[in-house]
């Protein structure tokens, strides 16, 4: 109906501008003239305007709008019969304004409003026709109004009959083709919502799935990037636009200067990229040539980061080898600490022997202490490769950090050098833990943090509980953070710091990292490792709060 609204609104103007400019000729051609149409003119040029403003009014309020559409087309019928009448009757040129109303009919109201109309004016045309025939054949003083003709009977009923065939002829053809029309417009409506919704569907498809995806022009250039893509590379559909793939993968071009693969060749691979804010991931991308019509379009590409699902791989590589090297090295433990023992022993009876002065006592004193720390090596590696049992307690995680960071401040080598910083969790944080052996892993960790600052630096710990993830099934945990600010630890030495006896300390035993990973395996927790150098090293230990290490463990 709105439509029909918008099509009457259209009518008004049209109208007021073709009455205008016909009624406005015809005066000007009558002026000079002794006649006494022109004021009959002006009479339907002023009606016509009254008419509209009052059409103008009604518009937009009113609700029956066919109704309305044939009362406008009616009394446009009306006014043109009269002005036919004034100018001429069968004479009259303007009876074509009879085929504009119909025009107007058929395509506000299709093909019945169209014949409906032609039918109306049919009907006054003809009684115009008639009067002015009665007129100037029996001298009827009652139509002195209508102007003479001195067509001849024959002539006068050619034209009328020329006219009335006129006038249902357009009706009907015009209506068949405003419904035609109509109807075309319909179906490319339909077909127009059928694609819109097909569009719809399709991008909600790329927007759905959990893979990036991106397409690129003939160049190489973005020309689309979907929702997760844009969550995995931190850009925006804007940003992205019109620049290189690679670039914003922060990777060099795989194929030279345009970066696109030959037809028909598909390609997967795996890569190191860089998001928008710096981070590192790593992509596992598979690459396709985007085909139109059998001619190359571009490029289609969809990714993953598969960044947690290595670190995954690392960890369950890295317990695989430290669970077979502590197996294999546990046996040959216990066979160099029984003759170590021996040594020991006999070391001991010889010392003895031998008196204070004696030039040899202190090359057994020596050979002594090589012993015990030889023997101490030992017993720290027995202790990493055969564990004893958990001793589960419920332990406020924040006094065994404080008695951690009280013991590392009152010792005289780092009293001086390191400025500790706590940032312990306002509440109590209470875990299911061996309270031995967490203090373990806290001196450990804290130890190393201030052996790798030896020219002094800021050691913070911090306890936090952490909310489990959306869609996790396990509970809440807490992380305990020791953060230095040390050279930090090359990239390439990573991946070693578990493994057992890797140090890049004199002096150092290896076993430390080894000890905290083993320690936190027990507990079902993990240890991240993150360092930058120059800046410093992060280590987070996270551990679960609830008693699921207890139940396994009984």
């Amino acid at each position: 109906m709105e439509a029909l609204r918008d099509k009457l609104k259209w009518l008004m103007g049209i109208r007021v501008a073709v009455v205008t400019l016909t009624l406005g000729v015809l005066i000007y051609l009558q002026i000079g003239k002794s006649t006494q149409a022109i004021p009959a003119y002006y009479g339907l040029i002023v009606a016509t305007y009254l008419l509209t403003i009052l059409y103008g009014l009604l518009v937009n309020r009113i609700e029956w709008l066919v109704p309305f559409a044939y009362l406008q087309i009616g009394m446009d019928i009306v006014f043109e019969t009269v002005l036919v009448a004034i100018t001429g009757g069968v004479e009259s040129p303007f009876s074509l304004l009879f085929i504009l109303s119909i025009t107007t009919a058929s395509a506000l109201l299709s093909r019945k409003g169209g014949l409906a109309v032609a039918s109306i004016a049919s009907i006054f045309y003809g009684a115009i026709v008639d009067l002015q025939y009665y007129r100037s054949t029996y001298q009827i003083t009652l139509f002195d109004w209508l102007p003479r003709t001195e067509l001849l009977v024959t002539e006068i009923f050619y034209n009328l009959s020329l006219n009335l065939l006129g006038f249902i002829m357009v009706g009907y053809l015009s209506g068949t083709l405003a419904e035609k029309l109509r109807s075309t417009g319909e179906r490319l409506e339909e077909k127009d919502r059928d694609l819109t919704g097909l569009q719809e569907f399709h991008q909600f498809v790329l927007e759905s799935i959990d893979s990036g995806l991106f397409t690129t022009d003939p160049e190489g250039r973005l020309t689309s990037f979907n929702r997760r893509a844009e969550e995995i590379m931190g850009y925006s559909q804007a940003e992205i636009r019109g620049r290189f793939w690679w670039e914003v993968f922060a990777w060099p071009a795989p194929t030279g200067q345009s970066g696109i693969l030959p037809a028909g060749l598909s390609h997967r691979l795996e890569e190191v990229g860089r998001r928008k804010d710096g981070t590192r991931l790593i992509l596992a991308m598979s690459l396709a040539p985007l085909q139109a019509r059998g001619r190359s379009a571009g490029l289609v590409g969809v990714f993953q980061d598969i960044t947690p699902l290595k670190k995954m791989e690392e960890v369950v590589r890295r317990k695989q080898w430290l669970a077979t090297i502590g197996e294999l090295s546990a046996g040959l433990a216990h066979e160099i600490r029984n003759p170590l023992a021996a040594l020991s022993g006999a070391i001991q009876v010889m010392r003895k022997d031998l008196y204070t002065t004696d030039v040899n006592r202190p090359l057994l004193d020596l050979a002594l202490r090589e012993t015990e720390r030889l023997n101490g090596i030992v017993s720290d590696f027995l202790q990493y490769a055969r564990p004893r049992p958990l001793n589960l307690k419920q332990c406020d995680l924040n006094e065994l950090v404080q008695d951690t960071i009280q013991l590392l401040g009152q010792t005289l080598e780092y009293a001086g050098q390191i400025r500790f910083v706590r940032r312990l969790a306002l509440d109590s944080v209470v875990a299911m833990v061996d309270p031995d052996q967490m203090r373990q892993v806290c001196w450990n960790l804290g130890l190393n943090a201030c052996q790798a600052m030896a020219d002094g630096g800021t050691l913070t710990v911090a306890t936090r509980r952490v909310a489990p993830r959306v869609g996790e099934t396990e509970g809440e945990s807490v992380e305990i953070v020791f953060e230095d600010t040390g050279p930090g630890i090359p990239e390439e030495h990573l991946h070693k710091i578990f493994y057992p006896f890797f140090t890049t300390k004199e002096g150092g035993t290896g076993l430390g990292l080894s000890l905290v990973h083993r320690i936190m395996d027990e507990h079902k927790g993990s240890v991240l490792v993150e360092s930058v150098l120059g800046k410093g090293t992060c280590v987070k230990l996270t551990l679960p709060i609830t008693g699921t290490v207890a139940q396994e463990t009984r």
